[in-house]
């Protein structure tokens, strides 16, 4: 997670448009991050969505040094991290997305390899902090 700040307004849209297309399935993908803000989807082929589960074909990611972490999408009104996607947390980077019902700016939560909830600001792709609706 060295670097990482913030995360792109744009990216968590985009995460969410993702996982209303895929519902009930689950979505999945990596990240990368660009000066310290996480901005860019990493599909890998074969990759799968599932209504219980979604998988990576890890044996498909090539070596990126500007990845950071993974996105992921749940059915249900929860974004807690499940045991199994703890799994998948500790061996694809250090930030991970986990966004649910009803898809939109406030329902996604961020965690650390170690599935510990972390903080990150929502930003404009310029860096100008994303001020809470009201």
């Amino acid at each position: 997670m060295s670097g990482v700040w913030a995360v792109c307004v744009d990216f968590i849209d985009a995460l969410n448009e993702a996982a209303r297309s895929t519902y009930p399935d689950e979505f999945i993908c990596l990240h990368r991050a660009h000066n310290g803000i996480i901005d860019e989807f990493v599909m890998l082929p074969g990759s799968v969505f599932g209504e219980t589960h979604s998988f990576i074909n890890y044996w498909m990611d090539p070596i990126d040094y500007e990845r950071t972490g993974s996105a992921h999408s749940h059915p249900g009104y929860s974004a807690e991290a499940s045991e199994d996607d703890l799994q998948v947390f500790r061996s694809t980077g250090g930030v991970h997305f986990i966004t649910c019902l009803p898809y939109d700016r406030t329902s996604w939560r961020v965690y650390n390899s170690a599935g510990e909830r972390i903080s990150l600001d929502l930003v404009y792709e310029d860096g100008t902090k994303v001020e809470p609706e009201e």
